[in-house]
């Protein structure tokens, strides 16, 4: 993916030229045809950004570069007018042309030794598709950025999110990086400590900046020394532990430019993280360049192995019972909300923890909160005692290990009760603290594309495949959608074999699986054929009609079967969920403005459990999680499809507006803010994702 495409799909932004050519009625209607060739693509601009757009030059190939931005599947499947062609189909005939393609491709390379670019596909029935479809999804809207921005915006809107970044921002970032001087990548606060890591080594490993410039913008980046080794660690990696005298002493001269408190409370924060530190003071040659005599004691006795860690001292407290560990441990509010489990089990009460830490709870990160509440209150309800009212799948233990003790599952579920209801008041307490521009204000929550009480909120469990619309969140598929149609296009130099497969449980709770190594059709679920070579496409159909009487779930998992060792090195790997609400032999299969999401995979995984559709609720879920385990079995979050959410979206957004003072109203006109989830369109609208849920203080 290029910068352009990955500003695109990650912040839903597209650089032009912002020109002040006279606002003229010719130049606003040449705008606003461009806008009709957006809506045909399922994107729109809104009406500030169209009136930029009649001032620009740009305006006349912008639709040229969406069309480009947004993907495109460039190739037909395996039997052209599909599904119908597949569903009329005989078992024997599908079975004797995948053995044929199979023979043409892996059978002449095994015989031969030789690559094969592409192999045989049968010589079917390829109506011309010209049938466009119906619109069935809103348009989303895309925002205009000016060109001379297209770096400083987006590094600042990437870097100052209070998460860390998925691969794709961090593609965005070191991009950036490569256009922007040292002051202005330091001019803003880098809220997560991961984040700085990219930053840090583009300034550090730049030749052309000062050695002393370069001295006060790694200062200004670094917060304490502890900051300075997760970045030099980083640094040292990629420069494959060889440095230059002069980045020895730079790296020295930015350790010893903290205080000395500050540098021996950051040598060793655990015994583990101390061999790490001793390596790297190895490869600065630490002793060499030092100028300070009291930061070589603090080494010196680092080395001797007579500095003890704060982790060790407190938890020798801990293993003492002594009193005073809690108010140690409240000394760093981080370190004890990560250690909130291990106190808890050794006899320190949920309230004692939440007593020390709610005076400090302004300090803590909120999105680290929602994480925690996420992970709890999931943990909870898998181990919370069984309801008989309530029908749950239970999977093989074949397939996913032997069943938890009931004395288990009883401890577990009290500690993760315990431990969610703590971190949902001290949530409570950060959310007041949090300065938005909700508070006291009326809001309009308007999301009619989403089920918010189904939707979760992920954090640090994001897909790292990214997207704009985060993974988790719950689409609504209207009630004029026939069926969904999950699609996967390929492309490379070289023979890649990418496999798309839908699993489903039955009504009955029987497993369906649909792809190469499975049935081809069943039911509501038909499989478009298996390709095994580039420039290829896949398709799975869900009819919606049928599904309603035969499956609960399905979901969607992406392999690469052969090629490459992950997703990453494929030239373009593009795939994502469709709405269709009529079929046919001239129907196009593929339809931009029907897709509730697309994604080029760029990331380093080769099996991807890439979405599911709870059916009887009508949801679609984009999930975007690894699952490099070497099986195709079905996933672990079917759970999740029965259960509702543990922490949703709507449960956030509640405690949030509680917190804040604000109150929610029925309708936008009586609201000061209205909140939506992607791109604001209005003068009044709020974007929960570009706004981060609100997640910075």
């Amino acid at each position: 993916m290029n910068y352009d495409q990955l500003l695109f799909s990650e912040l839903r932004l597209v650089a032009v030229s912002f020109d002040t050519a006279p606002l003229t009625e010719e130049n606003l209607v040449k705008a606003m045809t461009v806008n009709e060739e957006l809506l045909a693509m399922g994107y729109t601009l809104s009406p500030k950004d169209i009136v930029i757009l009649a001032q620009s030059a740009d305006a006349d190939g912008l639709p040229a570069r969406v069309r480009e931005y947004a993907g495109d599947v460039k190739a037909k499947p395996m039997y052209p007018d599909f599904p119908s062609q597949v569903m009329d189909m005989d078992e024997a005939v599908f079975r004797f042309h995948q053995i044929l393609h199979y023979l043409s491709t892996y059978g002449i390379e095994r015989i031969s030794g030789m690559p094969v670019t592409r192999g045989w596909l049968p010589d079917v029935q390829d109506t011309e598709k010209t049938e466009p479809d119906d619109r069935l999804l809103t348009a989303k809207t895309v925002a205009l950025t000016d060109s001379a921005d297209k770096y400083r915006l987006p590094y600042r809107s990437v870097l100052t999110k209070t998460e860390r970044m998925t691969d794709k921002e961090l593609m965005i970032v070191a991009e950036c990086v490569q256009h922007l001087s040292a002051e202005e990548m330091t001019g803003i606060s880098i809220t997560f400590k991961q984040n700085q890591l990219v930053v840090f080594h583009a300034i550090f490993s730049d030749a052309q900046t000062a050695p002393a410039q370069k001295l006060a913008c790694l200062s200004a980046l670094c917060q304490h020394t502890g900051d300075v080794w997760k970045c030099m660690d980083y640094s040292l990696s990629r420069c494959r532990f060889h440095l230059r005298t002069s980045q020895k002493r730079l790296l020295v001269r930015l350790l010893e430019s903290y205080p000395l408190y500050d540098f021996r409370g950051n040598l060793i924060l655990s015994a583990k993280k101390r061999e790490r530190t001793l390596l790297m003071l190895k490869y600065l040659d630490y002793n060499a360049y030092s100028r300070k005599p009291k930061y070589r004691e603090a080494v010196a006795e680092l080395r001797a192995g007579s500095m003890r860690s704060w982790e060790s001292a407190v938890k020798e407290m801990v293993a003492r019972k002594a009193p005073e560990a809690l108010d140690t441990y409240a000394e760093r509010p981080g370190m004890m909300i990560r250690h909130a489990s291990y106190l808890l089990r050794n006899g320190y009460s949920a309230d004692d923890i939440f007593a020390r830490l709610k005076p400090r709870a302004g300090e803590l990160k909120t999105q680290t909160l929602v994480s925690l509440v996420s992970f709890f209150s999931a943990k909870a309800q898998k181990n919370e005692p069984p309801d008989p009212a309530r029908r749950i799948y239970v999977r093989p233990s074949s397939l996913y290990g032997q069943k938890k003790p009931e004395a288990d599952k009883a401890r577990d579920y009290a500690e993760a009760t315990a431990l969610c209801d703590m971190f949902m008041r001290l949530l409570t307490f950060r959310l007041a603290a949090n300065n938005t521009i909700l508070r006291g204000k009326k809001i309009f929550v308007q999301m009619p594309d989403f089920d918010l009480s189904r939707s979760e909120l992920r954090v640090t469990d994001k897909s790292s495949e990214g997207g704009y619309i985060r993974s988790g969140l719950a689409y609504r598929i209207p009630e004029n959608v026939k069926c969904i149609r999950f699609f996967i296009y390929w492309n490379d130099q070289n023979r890649v074999d990418v496999d798309l497969h839908g699993s489903a449980i039955a009504a009955d709770g029987t497993p369906i699986n649909i792809g190469w190594n499975a049935d081809y059709k069943s039911g509501a679920i038909v499989f478009s054929g298996d390709i095994t070579h580039s420039d290829a496409a896949e398709y799975i159909d869900i009819d919606f009609e049928k599904a309603q009487e035969t499956v609960c779930c399905v979901t969607a998992n992406i392999n690469l079967f052969a090629g490459y060792p992950t997703f990453g090195e494929i030239h373009e790997c593009f795939v994502g969920a469709m709405a269709v609400a009529k079929t046919g032999t001239d129907i196009r299969l593929y339809n931009p403005h029907n897709c509730f999401f697309t994604h080029y995979l760029t990331g380093s995984c080769k099996m991807l459990h890439y979405g599911y559709i709870d059916v009887k609720r009508r949801l679609l879920v984009f999930d975007g999680i690894p699952a490099d385990n070497g099986r195709a079995v079905l996933p672990d979050y079917y759970a999740a499809v029965e259960h509702s959410c543990a922490f949703s979206v709507s449960d956030y957004l509640r405690r949030l507006f509680a917190a804040q003072d604000a109150v929610t109203v029925g309708c936008p006109e009586a609201a000061d803010l209205v909140l939506v989830m992607g791109k604001p369109s209005g003068a009044k609208e709020i974007s929960l994702i570009d706004s981060n849920f609100f997640m910075e203080s």
